[in-house]
Formats: structure tokens, sequence, C-alpha cells
């Protein structure tokens, strides 16, 4: 009987002040640096358009990178991987336990729910423990792993491509991304690499997402030239061509920006 958990977790669960601080001193960085332009642009007399609008880019690419950390963060010290005495390893996620909410004060609530439901499943002789220790285990209650097609090492995470049984015995194809900096690492590295010598019958994807990449870059700087090319201030092309080729660019951005995650997880 064996449980993976994020190094952090295992010196002592403070899951809700990891989570909260880090998006409360990003907001408040965020006001800080806005209204400092504003003031800085007044007190120098400098184009107030142009300074708000980089100081609003600049705050909200701090903000999204902030974001990022915080929910790779969130995701290592909830996810969880636990392996029974017969060898059949699930994993649980415990932000699954903590009731959906609204709003601040509901993200925040979600937040403690959260670190509570980690104590009760890793506080010695706790819920994971007793579970793992009986005959069927978790069988029915989490996401089994059966076998793992592909694990991906980025510079940050891990993309694991495997074959699960959910509750419900109901079988599935899932794409896992966690985080490094579990304790022991290499050992989980290890057991769930012994797994994909199991042979699950799937049908074998040809990867054409660096196909789609290239041609969604091509189709969006196209789009994009024509909707400078028929912007009114230019006036190259027609007028009328402006609004379609925005929608257009729109939708290659997205195409693009789908099939690299789609090949950053290495599905």
């Amino acid at each position: 009987m064996k449980i993976w958990i994020s190094e952090n977790m295992k010196k002592k669960n403070h899951y809700a002040a990891r989570v909260l601080l880090p998006v409360l001193v990003s907001l408040l960085l965020a006001i800080c640096l806005i209204t400092g332009s504003i003031f800085l642009g007044a007190y120098l007399d400098l184009p107030m358009e142009i300074l708000s609008f980089a100081a609003c880019i600049a705050a909200t690419a701090f903000l999204i990178w902030t974001a990022v950390r915080t929910g790779r963060r969130s995701l290592r010290d909830a996810l969880v991987f636990c392996q029974d005495r017969n060898g059949d390893i699930y994993i649980s996620d415990a932000r699954k336990y903590a009731a959906f909410r609204r709003g601040i004060l509901g993200f925040v609530t979600m937040t403690f729910k959260t670190q509570k439901v980690l104590n009760n499943m890793l506080s010695p002789g706790g819920v994971l423990e007793k579970y793992l220790s009986q005959e069927r285990s978790l069988q029915g209650l989490e996401p089994r792993i059966l076998s793992v097609e592909k694990i991906k090492e980025n510079r940050k995470t891990y993309s694991m491509i495997c074959h699960v049984e959910l509750p419900g015995n109901r079988l599935s194809r899932q794409t896992y991304v966690f985080s490094k900096g579990y304790d022991k690492e290499k050992e989980l590295l290890h057991a769930l690499e012994l797994l994909s010598s199991r042979t699950i019958h799937a049908e074998v994807h040809e990867n054409r997402n660096p196909a789609y990449i290239i041609l969604s870059t091509i189709i969006l700087i196209l789009f994009v030239v024509l909707c400078i090319c028929s912007h009114p201030a230019i006036a190259l092309l027609p007028a009328g061509i402006y609004f379609p080729c925005l929608g257009a660019a729109f939708l290659s951005l997205f195409l693009l920006v789908w099939s690299a995650v789609r090949q950053h997880r290495g599905e």
C-alpha cells in the first residue's frame, strides 16, 4: 500500500494558503500597477490612452501567468496517487469533493473545503489508508489506471495518457497533466511505467497536430493581413470583408491554440 502526494502536503497541509495568497497578492499588484501608471502619467503629462492600455495589457498578462502557476500548484497538491495491496493504482482529485460555489466567497469556501478533505484523506489512519487496506479498496470510487499509453515529460509537468476504469465500471481513455514535485516522484513514475506493459486494445491515431499547427498559423497570418488591408484606416481592400476576416482569424487562432495544447499534452 503506497500513497504519493505533493512534497508540500508532506510537510504540512496549507492548501488554502498556497492557493489564496498568490491570487490575493497578484490582484493587489495588478491594481497597484494600473493605479500607479495613471498617477505617473498625470504627473509626467504622458499620453494617458497609450499608458493605460499598456498597463492593462501588462496587468492582464501578469494575472494570467499567476493563475496558471497557482492552478498547477493547486492540482499537484490536490491530486493523489495511491496503490493498494493488489498493485492497482488509483487517482484521486480532492477538489471534486468540494461542492461548487459561485463568486469570490464561493471560491474561498471551496478552497478551505478542499483542504479539509485532504486532511481527512491523508491523515494517519485516514480515509485513504482505511480503503486501501480493504479487499476492493477504491474500486468503483476513484479512477483506476488499467494501462499507461504514454508519459511525456515537459519542463515543469508530466502528461500521461492512460486507460482507466471510472466509477460505474466505465472504461475511458484519459489524459492527466500533473506538475513535478511529488514525494518519491521517481518511485511513482516507475510504478506508472510498469503499467505501460499492459495491453489495452485501442485505435492508434496518427499525430496530426504539427500539420494543424502549421496550417492554422498560415491561415491566421493570411486573415490578419486581409483584416489590416480592409480596415477603413488602410482601405486597400473593400471594408465589407473586414469583419468576416476578423472572425476567420479568431477561429484559426482557436485552432492553433487547441492544436498546440494537444501537442504539449502528447495527445
